[in-house]
């Protein structure tokens, strides 16, 4: 049976942080590189997404979501995960 999961309110989130999360909705891992073309001064340092990620992580814990840090072949990347419940 597929269950239909509801759609997360997005409005609560800055235009940046809803172009990451379309980014992460695929659950699979993505670089740094990739989150920061999210960014509106792509210009900037890469460093910036972690300013981002760190605010959509305090908005998504509540919910039982988290975006986590892997290691891909000695690189960092980021994913978008659901977390299981102690309940």
């Amino acid at each position: 049976m597929i269950t239909t999961e509801p759609r997360m309110n997005l409005s609560e989130f800055t235009p940046v942080q809803r172009r990451m999360l379309e980014v992460l909705a695929d659950g699979r891992p993505h670089t740094p590189l990739e989150l920061h073309a999210c960014l509106v001064d792509e210009l900037g340092p890469v460093s910036n997404i972690k300013f981002h990620l760190t605010t959509i992580r305090k908005k998504l814990r509540p919910r039982g979501e988290d975006i986590i840090c892997e290691i891909h072949n000695r690189k960092m990347h980021y994913r978008h995960v659901r977390l299981i419940s102690n309940s």
